[in-house]
C-alpha cells in the first residue's frame, strides 16, 4: 500500500466498504491519500447543516480491483444477453477501469486519488441518489435527471441531491465522471 494514504475513520465520515462486504477487499478500512482526504473535509463544509458523505471506496488494491471488474463482467452479461462479448466489453470499460498492475494517473482509485460516496442527513440516513452504488444503468449518469424532459417529485429529489454533491464536489476541487453520479476524482497531492 502506498505510505501516503489514511484511514478515514478518524475524519468522521459514514463509512461504507461495499467491496470487503463483497469480499472483494481484505480489510473493511477505507483510505485516501492524505491530501484528498483534506479536500473532501473541505467539501464536507459545503453541505447543508448536519449532513455527511458515506463513502463506499476511496483506495482499491490491484486484486480488489481485478475482482470488482470480473463481477462487473458477469453481472454486464446477465443484464445483456443479446450483446456480443465485444459490445458488454465496451459496455464495462465506461463503469470500470481497465486493469493494470501499475497506475500512475493521481486520480485514480488505484493511487488513493478517487472516491466513490453518496450524501446522508442528519440521522446518517443516505438520501436517494437514483441508482445505488455501482449500478450498471443508464441512470447512474451524473447529468441524468438533467436531460429528461419531465421529471417526477421523487426524481427532481435524486436531481437536486446530485446538483448538492456535484456543486460541494466541484468547490473543493474534484473533478466528475459522467457515467457514475458517486464517483469523484482529484489531481491533488
Amino acid at each position: 500500500m502506498r505510505p501516503d494514504l489514511v484511514d478515514l475513520a478518524p475524519y468522521g465520515f459514514a463509512l461504507d466498504p461495499r467491496y470487503w462486504c463483497f469480499g472483494w477487499s481484505r480489510t473493511p478500512r477505507l483510505f485516501l491519500r492524505r491530501a484528498v482526504a483534506a479536500q473532501l473535509v473541505r467539501a464536507r463544509e459545503g453541505l447543508p447543516a448536519g449532513w455527511n458523505f458515506r463513502i463506499w471506496d476511496g483506495y482499491r488494491s490491484y486484486a480488489t480491483h481485478v475482482r470488482m471488474v470480473e463481477s462487473f463482467r458477469r453481472r454486464l452479461a446477465a443484464a445483456n444477453p443479446a450483446l456480443s462479448p465485444a459490445e458488454r466489453d465496451r459496455l464495462l470499460w465506461r463503469y470500470a477501469a481497465r486493469v493494470k498492475r501499475r497506475v500512475r494517473r493521481p486520480d485514480s482509485h488505484r493511487t488513493g486519488g478517487a472516491v466513490d460516496l453518496t450524501l446522508v442527513d442528519a440521522a446518517g440516513r443516505e438520501l436517494e441518489m437514483g441508482t445505488d452504488h455501482d449500478a450498471l444503468v443508464p441512470q447512474a449518469a451524473l447529468a441524468f435527471y438533467e436531460r429528461k424532459s419531465r421529471l417526477s417529485p421523487r426524481e427532481r429529489g435524486f436531481r437536486d441531491r446530485r446538483r448538492i454533491l456535484t456543486r460541494v464536489m466541484v468547490r473543493a476541487g474534484f473533478r466528475r465522471y459522467a457515467p457514475e453520479w458517486w464517483h469523484w476524482s482529484s489531481l491533488i497531492g
